[in-house]
């Protein structure tokens, strides 16, 4: 059975009511207290009027001794006896239970005398009992009375969580350009509807992300595959000769498809962020012995610098973009090391057609596709830039692209020194 306190706006109710509970139980018991004294003194400065009264009488010698009012004040003059001290009010008689007594000493003369002054304080006690009676109801029903209003105005407050709730469950793959309604109340509600589109908006770009890459890659695994394909079927059906050229083709084949599968693969754990291998490397020594795998080699300049990275992961961004500068160099590639503040450099410079300022950013995408100047169809499928930024990413890097020195196109990509989680 479920808690009548279940969810927010139950445990609001059951907060609130246990808190006014408390509260008002507090606050009746101060009020209580400051009535039952409030009461005792109004008794008490009731009495000292009725012996005002009788002192002037016992002064004037009207032979006055005692003294009553209708409202139940006794006054008394008690004379004390030869052998009681003067000053020993305490000897007089207590007074009785449910009566406040007053006692006053005046001299009359050459006598001292005592004013003794009784009052009931059986209305007082009435009245009490039943304010206390009163208390003991009212709390309560106030208590309850003030947790169903809180209840009431949280369920009318949470009503817009309930209906982004519901139309939240409904958004699926199907509706998912759907969003869910914004209240223009200014409050956390509005904030939280807001937020939510946000999370949406970012989930339905990540999808969109997700199936413009896989259709990518399928169309990029599906090109050297139907290649192979073509060729063994020659060879079956039109009994092509299995010779060193056909068997080239092949290897070539095989070859540009397991570099697909490899860079996707990258990809895909660069995009599971999961933890990097770092240590501390000289990124001269890696980009040297990188430049030397291209051919004709690049030269590598600037000062040695040591860096906290992922050597292999390093290795690989250094040689994709030493690798794209020598495909779009007419004749010289230059790599050169340089250390800002809390960052190093990597800026690989060729003297090739350049990149249009248009495109210096989309080019780090992956499956890029750029002008007919450097368009992958020499050599590289779009994935090779896409890696070198997600390199750097997960090292809290960058990438930029700009004007080189030598006239053509200048890519550069930047690490922090001490690590990702040291970059201020």
């Amino acid at each position: 059975m479920t808690s009548p306190f279940h969810g927010v706006r139950g445990r609001v109710t059951f907060t609130v009511l246990v808190v006014s509970a408390a509260l008002y139980s507090v606050v009746g018991t101060v009020g209580f207290v400051r009535i039952a004294a409030s009461g005792r003194a109004a008794i008490h400065e009731r009495i000292e009027e009725v012996l005002d009264q009788l002192e002037s009488a016992v002064r004037s010698g009207s032979g006055t001794s005692t003294l009553s009012t209708p409202d139940g004040v006794r006054a008394t003059v008690l004379v004390p006896a030869a052998d009681q001290p003067d000053d020993q009010p305490d000897a007089l008689p207590d007074a009785p239970p449910g009566e406040l007594q007053v006692v006053r000493e005046i001299r009359v003369g050459d006598a001292d005398v005592w004013l003794v002054g009784v009052s009931s304080q059986a209305r007082l006690t009435d009245s009490l009992r039943s304010l206390y009676r009163g208390l003991w109801l009212a709390i309560p029903l106030a208590s309850v009375l003030t947790a169903l209003m809180a209840g009431l105005a949280t369920r009318r407050a949470l009503r817009p969580v309930g209906a982004i709730t519901d139309l939240a469950a409904t958004i699926d793959s199907a509706g998912a350009g759907r969003r869910v309604p914004v209240p223009d109340t200014g409050d956390e509600i509005e904030r939280l509807a807001v937020t939510v589109n946000a999370m949406l908006d970012r989930i339905e770009a990540a999808r969109m992300a997700q199936r413009q890459f896989t259709s990518d890659a399928a169309h990029e695994l599906r090109t050297p595959l139907m290649a192979l394909q073509g060729e063994l079927e020659l060879v079956h059906t039109h009994h092509a000769p299995v010779d060193d050229a056909l068997l080239a083709r092949l290897g070539a084949l095989t070859g540009r498809l397991g570099e697909r599968i490899d860079d996707l693969v990258l990809l895909s754990t660069l995009d599971e962020a999961r933890p990097l291998a770092l240590g501390a490397a000289d990124l001269r020594a890696i980009v040297e012995e990188e430049a030397q795998a291209v051919v004709p080699p690049a030269a590598v300049e600037g000062p040695r610098s040591e860096a906290v990275i992922d050597a292999a992961l390093v290795a690989r961004a250094a040689r994709n973009l030493l690798a794209n500068a020598r495909r779009h160099a007419t004749t010289e590639v230059i790599a050169t090391i340089a250390v800002a503040g809390e960052r190093v450099w990597l800026h690989v410079d060729d003297d090739g057609p350049g990149i249009d300022p248009a495109d210096r950013v989309s080019m780090f995408d992956r499956f890029a596709r750029l002008d007919e100047a450097r368009t992958t169809d020499r050599g590289g499928a779009g994935l090779g830039l896409a890696i070198v930024a997600s390199v750097a990413a997960a090292h809290g890097g960058g990438v930029e692209a700009g004007d080189s020195p030598l006239g053509g196109a200048r890519l550069s990509m930047w690490l922090p020194l001490r690590g990702p989680k040291e970059v201020p």
